[in-house]
């Protein structure tokens, strides 16, 4: 009886211990930052769950590319051929209206769950058309009028600026970006639980079946040159 006890006792232990562990992590702010400086700066991503922090640079300068260019490159090493597999979901499938009418839902149930430390963007538009860039300038803000009030009501917005601007000489369209977003994870379980059978319906919607994917193995390794197989 006394081993039972102390079991029992130790299996309380571990399994509250377990609980604060859970409840801790719930609570620990998760961050995202994203930037990327004009005019043709990498795009990083850096993203925090607590203490921890991983960074990933996306893309590269033109001083970067010339010092990797510079190394010795290495002979690349035969790839293994792979079986080809069909992609789990097809994007073409999905519904547009039903897909909008979800994110509109999931913000207002998010209202206050994300807040928005830094939101800085800047997009200078240039097109060979001097027309289409006015055009284009016209659409984008047109739809940031459009997107910022849900923003502005589903999350917080502490440092918020939006450059949209066209440049009519300049080579290419520039664009930066620096945004920060904080969160915590134990804020979504309650948001997803109530959209679960919208959000199942959409996986369901898009998501390929054994005989899609059948079919695109098939059509895959049919459209192969007669060599490679």
């Amino acid at each position: 009886m006394i081993v039972l006890k102390i079991i029992g006792i130790l299996l309380l232990a571990v399994l509250g211990l377990g609980i604060v562990l859970a409840v801790l992590l719930m609570c620990l702010p998760a961050r995202v930052e994203v930037r990327r400086r004009l005019p043709d700066g990498p795009l990083r991503v850096r993203i925090g769950f607590g203490p921890v922090r991983r960074v990933w640079t996306l893309g590269q300068t033109g001083k970067s590319k010339q010092k990797r260019q510079k190394k010795p490159e290495k002979a690349p090493a035969k790839p293994k051929e792979k079986k080809p597999r069909a992609p789990m979901i097809d994007v073409r499938k999905l519904d547009y209206e039903q897909a909008l009418s979800l994110a509109l839902d999931l913000i207002d149930d998010m209202a206050g769950t994300m807040t928005w430390e830094r939101l800085h963007v800047t997009v200078i538009l240039h097109t060979p058309d001097a027309a289409q860039t006015g055009n284009l300038l016209g659409a984008l803000s047109a739809l940031i009028g459009n997107l910022y009030p849900y923003f502005e009501r589903a999350f917080v917005l502490k440092d918020t600026k939006i450059v949209l601007d066209a440049d009519f000489d300049a080579e290419q369209t520039v664009w930066g970006v620096d945004c920060s977003v904080m969160t915590r994870i134990g804020r979504f379980p309650r948001v997803f639980w109530r959209r679960r059978k919208a959000l199942w319906a959409l996986w369901k919607s898009i998501r390929t079946t054994k005989e899609e994917a059948k079919q695109w193995e098939a059509e895959h390794a049919a459209s192969q040159p007669m060599e490679q197989r």
